[in-house]
């Protein structure tokens, strides 16, 4: 294992790095508070700041145990977790056909070491997180286990009663709770066989909050946003995320290509298809921008935006643009677009994903510009009541507090 490092207690934090053995040294010390581990893969920027509402929890004591980036991938920790409690294990990857497995070494004497109550696993795509938790049960039965997954993909087959079907509930039975990242998520759960009062939805967002903060510091005029990336004043799309196979934005750029009228394409990000989608992007007549990673100023391109369009997979760009007053079109995304896109109320959910149904869409959005900015309104309105990182942070202590109920009794509450 490479290194802990965090405070020690709650109440206050200060970052510095320690060994496992001394964080082990209080044993059970201080046992009035629910000791909650967390296995990731790795630690991405819009966890990071789940993940310290956690930790300020009355009565929760969290840390999180992560391992080394997956190699060329977007799998990988790009943040500073100096303000968390964390373990970071040095890693190995082996090849299981076309995936990469992350071996986190000596994981479960770092568990160990901190002696959990209850462990919160990343689901199917951290395999040996899962079997080490399940592992340490099989020693520590008092410890409770939760499953935190997508549950299911939109548009993803079902296999029935097949053999891998099968071996994925046989793992996922030994967990007392689940979360999953949507409701559709929860239905896949309870078709594969699982009680629906262990299922809990933690709608999977980005840090809703934040952005809400930002969009009332813009100005409310899209005009003056297209002005200031010196945009043409007209009907404006946006995209933003990973330009991967996956995201299907040569659909967007084929129903862009049948629009009746120009407008404004904004592709935001890198990856894989860019310099493929750039070259396709040349025969449009649109205004078509690629300006990559825009950090500090995807507010503004949002702000100058009519409507988000995601034709392909993706989700937590969805509350990161309804945040600023965006609706959505969307199509098979990961499942959250059945709890955030209410259809003909905060944008249009796709009947299928071909470049006719999308371009009908643009066109039916784009006809009524009032109706389309109420739809903004609702969206903002609907994550801020229902769909904010604090909503989800509930979720998942409500979710860890099952899985203490099968064992002992629950501790913990939130303090927002």
């Amino acid at each position: 294992m490479d290194h802990c490092q965090g405070a020690m207690s709650i109440a206050r934090r200060r970052p510095g790095r320690v060994t496992a053995e001394s964080a082990a040294a209080g044993g059970g010390a201080g046992r009035d508070t629910l000791r909650l581990a967390i296995l990731h893969r790795v630690c991405t920027e819009y966890r990071l700041e789940l993940f310290r509402r956690l930790s300020e929890t009355n009565g929760l004591r969290v840390r999180l145990f992560i391992g080394e980036d997956l190699p060329k991938s977007k799998v990988r920790t790009n943040v500073d977790l100096s303000s968390l409690d964390f373990c970071k294990c040095r890693t190995t990857f082996i090849r299981l056909e076309r995936r990469l497995i992350p071996v986190h070494r000596r994981l479960y004497q770092a568990l160990r070491q901190f002696d959990p109550d209850v462990i919160l696993c990343e689901g199917e795509s951290h395999l040996y997180g899962c079997l080490t938790a399940i592992a340490y049960r099989s020693r520590h039965p008092q410890v409770g286990l939760v499953h935190w997954s997508l549950g299911g993909m939109p548009g993803a087959p079902h296999h029935g009663r097949s053999l891998s079907t099968r071996a994925k509930y046989a793992l996922q039975r030994r967990f007392d709770t689940f979360l999953a990242y949507s409701s559709y998520g929860k239905q896949r759960l309870i078709a594969l066989g699982h009680h629906p009062e262990r299922i809990f939805v933690a709608t999977n967002v980005s840090c809703v909050e934040k952005h809400l903060a930002i969009a009332r510091t813009l100005p409310e005029s899209r005009r003056e946003a297209r002005l200031k990336l010196r945009l043409p004043s007209r009907f404006t799309l946006i995209y933003a995320g990973s330009m991967d196979r996956n995201k299907r934005l040569g659909v967007l750029l084929k129903a862009a290509a049948a629009l009746s009228e120009n407008c404004n394409l904004l592709l935001v990000g890198a990856g894989t298809m860019l310099e493929r989608l750039k070259a396709q992007a040349m025969h449009l007549r649109h205004t078509v921008c690629f300006p990559g990673r825009v950090g500090r100023e995807l507010p503004w391109y949002y702000r100058a935006s009519d409507v988000l369009v995601l034709p392909g997979r993706g989700g937590v760009v969805i509350s990161e643009a309804m945040a600023y007053g965006v609706p959505a079109i969307t199509h098979q995304a990961d499942g959250t677009e059945y709890d955030l896109v209410r259809h003909g109320e905060t944008g249009v959910l796709l009947p299928d994903g071909s470049p006719e149904a999308l371009r009908c869409a643009i066109e039916f959005v784009r006809s009524d510009p009032d109706r389309a900015a109420r739809w903004g309104r609702r969206a903002q309105e609907l994550i801020e009541a229902k769909f904010t990182m604090g909503h989800m942070a509930k979720q998942i202590i409500a979710a860890v507090e099952a899985a203490r109920r099968a064992r002992r009794q629950p501790l913990c509450e939130p303090t927002w």
